[in-house]
């Protein structure tokens, strides 16, 4: 009786042709991952474009609609009158408007309907995505702008709901038209304040040049431009004057000063976050200046991250060894705030590339095996 022969692992694996490409193993996955891009989110001037071609486009129907509305008035003005100077009756002559079937005015009203929607979806991405906001509520305050908005919402759920019967009646073109044009006076008056802004940057002297040797006159001349109520007195070093604490000192040793100017200066920040909302101005206990004093050392920690040493205790109560840190911690605070303001305000805003939701995949060489251990069959 004849055995079939036994071959052994080394006779196996000659056998086999090494040209030919490997199976992958069944815990390998042969998924597909389609990379999506999301597009960068749109600038300033982008956001303002689209708005403004939104707002043309709802004005040009609400004056359509304006101007159709005027030529029914003056029609059914003539036909009240029973016929035209030649003698003829006019309601023979002049065939029935077309503004007078409801069709129209459900065609009319469908159009105003859409290219008011797109104004108002147009104005809410402006809002929601400004760089600034605090710009746009000292124009117009936050909860007059979602007012005005829900009004014209009103107004089209009210034409909806009668399906546009009788068109556009004039309170409600008043309305929606005065919308349209209290947002173009908006982005006008905000137009005004960039370039106000622009022009009071470009007279700042302590923003270009050189000032080596001169930084306690840089910085001082940095803060009193964000105090409105008055002018910080020169800044003298500590180390080459005999009073203690030197009038600049003294003007800041309450804290009240150096809290407004924290809150000042992170309102011209594009991260406006650390604000310091209470404090105390009413200054006859000592213990309010060390509070205002400890506020403003947090603040710096946390916003402008930086660690200030100042010897609260020795500077409310005027103790002479606490002026030289206190003198160095403003010197520290301001020039890092003026650093940083300073570079917001010169480059531009960064946009950052698309980003793929899920990470584009390497291309694998025939014959390879492609381990996959999140996957498995």
């Amino acid at each position: 009786m004849n055995q079939s022969p036994t071959l052994d692992a080394s006779q196996v694996e000659g056998i086999h042709d090494p040209e030919e490409p490997l199976m992958l193993p069944p815990t390998v996955s042969t998924y597909s991952h389609k990379v999506q891009y999301l597009p960068p989110p749109p600038d300033l001037e982008t956001l303002r474009h689209d708005l403004k071609t939104a707002l043309r486009e709802a004005k040009k129907a609400l004056q359509n609609a304006q101007d159709q509305e005027k030529e029914e008035l003056d029609r059914r003005k003539q036909e009240s009158k029973g016929s035209d100077p030649s003698g003829e009756d006019v309601e023979n002559k002049m065939p029935s408007s077309f503004s007078q079937s409801s069709g129209w005015y459900e065609i009319q009203g469908v159009h105003i309907l859409d290219v008011v929607t797109l104004a108002i979806r147009a104005a809410k991405i402006y809002y929601t995505s400004h760089e600034d906001p605090q710009r746009l509520y000292s124009i117009k305050s936050e909860r007059q702008i979602r007012q005005e908005l829900y009004e014209v919402l009103d107004i089209l759920k009210r034409m909806v709901s009668r399906s546009f019967a009788g068109g556009m009646r004039e309170d409600e073109l008043n309305v929606i038209k005065h919308w349209v044009e209290g947002i173009d006076a908006f982005l006008a008056n905000e137009v005004e304040m960039e370039e106000l802004e622009k022009k009071t940057r470009d007279s700042w002297e302590w923003l270009e040049g050189s000032w080596e040797g001169r930084e306690r006159e840089r910085e001082r001349l940095f803060l009193s431009s964000f105090l409105s109520e008055k002018t910080l007195p020169e800044w003298t070093p500590i180390q080459t004057t005999s009073q203690t604490p030197t009038p600049f000192l003294e003007t800041l040793r309450t804290g009240l000063t150096l809290v407004r100017l924290h809150n000042a200066l992170l309102k011209k920040s594009k991260r406006q976050l650390g604000d310091i909302k209470a404090f105390h101005t009413d200054l006859a206990k000592p213990y309010r200046c060390a509070e205002n004093l400890r506020y403003w050392i947090k603040a710096a920690d946390i916003r402008w991250e930086t660690k200030l040493k100042v010897n609260v205790s020795g500077v409310v109560n005027n103790k002479s060894e606490a002026w030289p840190d206190f003198d160095a911690a403003i010197l520290q605070w301001s020039k890092v705030v003026r650093e940083e303001l300073t570079r917001e305000w010169k480059e531009p805003a960064v946009r950052s590339p698309p980003i793929a939701i899920y990470p584009e995949e390497q291309p694998v060489e025939a014959g390879a095996v492609e381990q996959d251990d999140s996957r498995t069959l």
